[in-house]
């Protein structure tokens, strides 16, 4: 019994060090990036997005979508699948970029500011302009000393939209449940064991 619960505490360990990894870590290179995001509109956004948002049949909420990147030295990556929302029938989705060195983005000549946490890697609210066709966009990086404005091309797949539950955020937060479930059920398991043990 006693090597059984061992297992047990050790599996609950690996996940709970997994799913915390994934929601908390930074990667310098690599697609999949995860971290935390701010909620707040940066104020100095450009107003005018929703005439450059492409129209969806969609209900308003928050979905995935996959996103690839193509452009610049090939060293920066983004997260993808990423954020995509659906506000008034028009699209938009959250660019989180594997470096905190984007300080601004251009999408159909309009800039927008980062809405990351200081610290955190560069997070971008853009309107989706089109889906399953190149589109060309500006992003300025500070990596290398100064500022130095890079061009990109986003492709968003349509067939791709699902659920907000298929992030990568969203997932590592089931595999922190899982985790802290097993945790809480073997302390209990040893409990009840031991207290036998003294009767």
């Amino acid at each position: 019994m006693k090597k059984i619960q061992n297992r047990i505490f050790k599996l609950s360990v690996i996940l709970l060090t997994v799913g915390l990894v994934g929601l908390y870590s930074e990667k310098g290179t690599g697609e999949m990036v995860w971290g935390q995001v701010s909620e707040e509109r940066n104020i100095e956004e450009n107003t005018e997005t929703e005439s450059d948002a492409v129209k969806m049949n969609l209900e308003d909420g928050e979905y995935s979508i996959q996103v690839d990147l193509e452009g610049g030295s090939g060293k920066a990556g983004i997260s993808s699948p990423t954020l995509f929302e659906i506000r008034n029938g028009l699209a938009y989705a959250k660019l989180q970029w594997s470096s905190p060195n984007y300080d601004y983005m251009i999408v159909n000549g309009k800039k927008y500011l980062p809405i990351n946490e200081e610290g955190m890697n560069s997070v971008f609210e853009i309107p989706v302009t089109a889906m399953d066709e190149p589109v060309s966009v500006i992003a300025d990086t500070i990596a290398m000393g100064s500022p130095h404005e890079v061009e990109y091309t986003l492709l968003f797949y349509s067939d791709s939209i699902g659920s907000k539950g298929q992030l990568p955020q969203e997932a590592a937060k089931r595999v922190v449940a899982v985790a802290l479930v097993i945790i809480i059920g073997g302390g209990i398991l040893n409990y009840f064991v031991n207290k036998r043990k003294r009767y």
